[in-house]
């Protein structure tokens, strides 16, 4: 824990939470339309590509993938200082963007309820055989190091067992096309914003020099017959099938289409202006390791109370504003803040922490930069993601971290929301735990079909059920980091 930086465990762990809450809470069209995607709202939860705005479920991938962007400096600068080269760096890196897409299509083929609904009981023993298979493959074995190697072959062995089944027994199709798309979005951004992470350490214009000629091509990408539009399309498996038609026909025969999407997609890139602002702000979290941003009471500097609590609300009041689209009162309200901020990071022991406060500088950038884009593309939006949506979450997120970082205290060991610490620790056994472990076992006890109803009784109790099965996620997790059961993808 010594060597850990806590924001980014509680970023990454608030994230967690929040995808497993939003997926688990009952679809009851008479629940607010805040505790959904704000483009699949009630009451028909029908998606609406033209309805803008967000909600605190659109914050949570940008949040993980922010806090991914951040955990380049920490990982790789200590590997660095071990005496790791570039190039070893550069295969870590690769090994761990194709372990993440094994672990895409594997998701997109295992899950409980990727089987029909009237296999039954069945379809929820394939997914408690899964996650075995799974914690079998990543997991890293304290107390069995030396046999460590053997088990992890021995899940790789049991997952590719429970496709065959899902294939030949079950009659249901495979294809390297199917997968969990957050898992492989990640897959991408693991490999290509850890690569130009390494490249940049040193140059911060560089890097935000990418951000903006990947930002100019998004925009001009639609240009007939450019060259704008001829690097957008680009893939090396679209080339590959264009120039060795007899190899595309071939692995078409197979079910692999090298037209679409197998690992990369240029539209994936887009959540690098996501991961590249996580990862300034990785910088410089890791260059104020030293600085003592959290509240102390001894000290009682006010300004590491009001501070933070002032961003807490800034986060509330755009998401309320996004939402019921009082664009007015959110530029207002943005305004205000940001003079506010700029005193308080003025006041006592903060004006003098230099990293602390270029990160709130950063952020406020971040934020304004997406409210002026908030205008374009018909205001804010998840999906189809929006200029805006990328750089106003990148300020949320940092915001965040600096919350955190000033309310540390209630994050550590013993304290009240130190279970959000330990869940972000592990976030793939956190992601997958729900719906492979929890749910199935709820199923056999004959509680999951009980919870399943409770919404029609009472639309609140909808969200319960999300806030139970969350909590048990939770459960497993913690006991999986005291155990250190690290998954290593």
């Amino acid at each position: 824990m010594k060597n850990r930086e806590l924001s980014i465990d509680v970023l990454r762990g608030v994230a967690i939470v929040g995808m497993v809450l939003s997926g688990t809470i009952s679809r009851n069209p008479e629940l607010p339309a805040w505790l959904y995607h704000a483009q699949i709202a009630p009451p028909d939860f029908a998606f609406n590509a033209a309805l803008p705005g967000i909600t605190w479920v659109d914050l949570v991938f940008p949040f993980f993938l922010f806090a991914m962007g951040m955990a380049f400096p920490f990982s790789m600068n200590a590997a660095l200082a071990r005496g790791a080269s570039e190039k070893s760096l550069i295969k870590k890196i690769v090994l761990r963007s194709l372990k993440l897409f094994v672990f895409a299509v594997m998701l997109g083929h295992l899950s409980p309820f990727h089987y029909p609904q009237d296999l039954g009981w069945v379809r929820y023993l394939m997914g408690l055989l899964a996650f075995a298979g799974f914690f079998l493959a990543f997991a890293k074995f304290p107390r069995w190091s030396h046999h460590e190697s053997k088990l992890n072959l021995s899940g790789y062995g049991l997952l590719v067992a429970l496709l065959f089944i899902r294939y030949y027994g079950f009659e249901q199709s495979f294809s390297v096309h199917s997968n969990d798309i957050i898992i492989l979005v990640l897959a991408n951004m693991a490999l290509f914003g850890g690569v130009i992470w390494l490249f940049t350490r040193k140059n911060w214009y560089l890097r935000l020099g990418i951000v903006a000629i990947y930002f100019a091509i998004r925009l001009t990408h639609s240009v007939d017959d450019s060259w704008n539009q001829m690097i957008w399309n680009f893939t090396p498996f679209k080339w590959l099938g264009a120039t060795f038609p007899a190899l595309y026909e071939g692995l078409l025969s197979i079910g692999v289409d090298l037209k679409r999407t197998i690992f990369f997609n240029p539209e994936f890139l887009k959540y690098l202006m996501i991961v590249i602002p996580g990862s300034i702000a990785g910088d410089l979290v890791l260059a104020g390791m030293h600085e003592k941003v959290a509240y102390d009471k001894k000290s009682g500097e006010a300004v590491f109370i009001l501070l933070p609590s002032v961003l807490l609300v800034n986060i509330c009041l755009n998401l309320w504003g996004l939402l019921s689209r009082n664009l007015d009162f959110v530029w207002i309200m943005n305004i205000v803040t940001v003079i506010v901020l700029w005193v308080l990071s003025r006041k006592g022991n903060f004006r003098s922490m230099k990293n602390a406060r270029n990160l709130l500088m950063w952020s406020i950038f971040w934020l304004l930069l997406g409210l002026v884009f908030e205008a374009w593309e018909g205001g804010i939006k998840k999906d189809h993601s929006t200029l805006s949506y990328f750089f106003l979450t990148s300020g949320l997120a940092g915001f965040s971290v600096l919350i955190f970082k000033m309310f540390e205290p209630v994050f550590r060991p013993g304290n009240l929301l130190h279970f959000n610490v330990l869940t972000g620790m592990n976030p793939m056994l956190g992601y997958v735990a729900a719906a492979y472990l929890v749910m199935p076992v709820l199923y056999f006890v004959q509680i999951l079909p009980w919870m399943d109803q409770w919404h029609t009784h009472w639309h609140w109790l909808g969200l319960l059920r999300g806030i139970i099965l969350t909590a048990l996620m939770i459960g497993v997790t913690v006991i999986s980091v005291k155990r250190r059961y690290y998954w290593k993808t």
